[in-house]
């Protein structure tokens, strides 16, 4: 309605006066404040691996792998890892890299669910090295490790692998029969490891919730909505890649906002409000959306994939430019929302109801 009083559009201009409705407002600003409650918002449990997996551990969380194998015949005393990897990851020249190997014996095919939940005891273990040779991982098994089946007697084997060298993860290609022979199944399980309370993880959807402690006048039109957190993180500490990393915000619907880098605010601040491990000394999240539809008794924060357009640009682009600017795979950052003090706030941007 306000873009309406145009020259243009004098007899629609007309109309809304005679209905009483504005064709242009002020605005009156308030601030609500809010509480900041860290969930549990985090699965631990095992899945099966899709096209990569993860496995090492940076920034508190901890990748583990698990492989299902049965055969009739031989298992192969050396595997291969291919690396599973975009632009960002493959810079890295990894050297070679020591691992944990734990196997036991199965008695039975487990259905998948049954399988995931690996209650029993690894028996054995014993120390790997993966040898890193042409974007592939090569890693000779223990001699120890059962390596036999037989036609009357099928070898069924579950083999976990925990990386032993700190703040590293390898980002692992899903592996094939070719890779490891009598492979049936892979599956990865994350923890997170750290003892941060008010620290939010990337790659992991763990979630903090911001909830609102005063009511929002609904008579009133909301013309803009900022949740603003004090103060942010400005350096690279808990980046795994030194990257700058978007918060996201969803409402009680588990819809999430629409960011998209204002060029203006840009061009005068310098920042993009919504990114962490960045300059700027705010955390600002635009969540007018949510406050017009009535669903902003809370909000729930997580952080996406890290930028990866240079420090030049990642300010001017849109999250949701055609433009390449994410990693295709998750970077496992970890942000401190502990320095968050009772001045968070909501502020809204209310239009003003006096036409007179």
């Amino acid at each position: 309605m306000a873009c309406s009083s145009s020259d243009e559009a004098s007899s629609l201009s007309q109309w809304f006066g005679d209905q009483g409705i504005a064709t242009s407002y002020g605005m009156d600003t308030t601030t609500i404040p809010v509480s900041v409650k860290f969930t549990s918002g985090f699965d631990a449990s095992a899945y099966m691996v899709g096209s990569y997996g993860a496995l090492g551990n940076v920034n508190g969380v901890e990748h583990l792998l698990y492989f299902g194998l049965e055969t009739t015949s031989a298992v192969s005393q050396k595997w291969r890892f291919r690396s599973d990897t975009d632009s960002l990851f493959k810079k890295f020249d990894f050297k070679d890299l020591k691992a944990t190997v734990y196997w036991l014996k199965e008695s039975e095919f487990l259905h998948d669910s049954l399988w995931l939940r690996f209650q029993t005891e690894f028996t054995d273990t014993a120390e790997i090295t993966f040898k890193w040779a042409k974007d592939t991982f090569y890693v000779d098994m223990p001699e120890s490790m059962p390596k036999t089946g037989s036609p009357s007697d099928t070898l069924r084997l579950l083999v976990g692998i925990k990386l032993q060298a700190e703040n590293t993860v390898l980002r692992i290609a899903k592996p094939l029969l070719a890779d490891i022979p009598g492979l049936i199944r892979v599956a990865q399980k994350t923890e997170i490891t750290d003892d941060c309370e008010q620290c939010l993880h990337a790659g992991v959807r763990e979630s903090l919730v911001v909830s609102i402690m005063d009511k929002i006048n609904i008579d009133k039109t909301v013309v803009f909505a900022e949740l603003q957190l004090f103060p942010k993180q400005t350096d690279t500490i808990g980046s795994e890649f030194g990257f700058p990393v978007p918060v996201y915000v969803y409402d009680s619907k588990g819809a999430v906002e629409n960011y998209r880098v204002d060029t203006a605010y840009v061009n005068k601040h310098g920042l993009h409000p919504n990114l962490v491990f960045c300059k700027g000394d705010t955390l600002k999240l635009q969540v007018t959306n949510s406050v017009r539809k009535g669903m902003a008794d809370s909000f729930t924060l997580r952080l996406g994939s890290p930028m990866l357009i240079p420090k030049s640009l990642y300010f001017y682009n849109s999250i949701y430019s055609s433009e390449k600017v994410f990693a295709d795979k998750p970077a496992y950052a970890k942000y401190n929302f502990g320095t968050i003090e009772k001045n968070a706030q909501l502020k809204l941007w209310y239009a003003k109801t006096d036409f007179n």
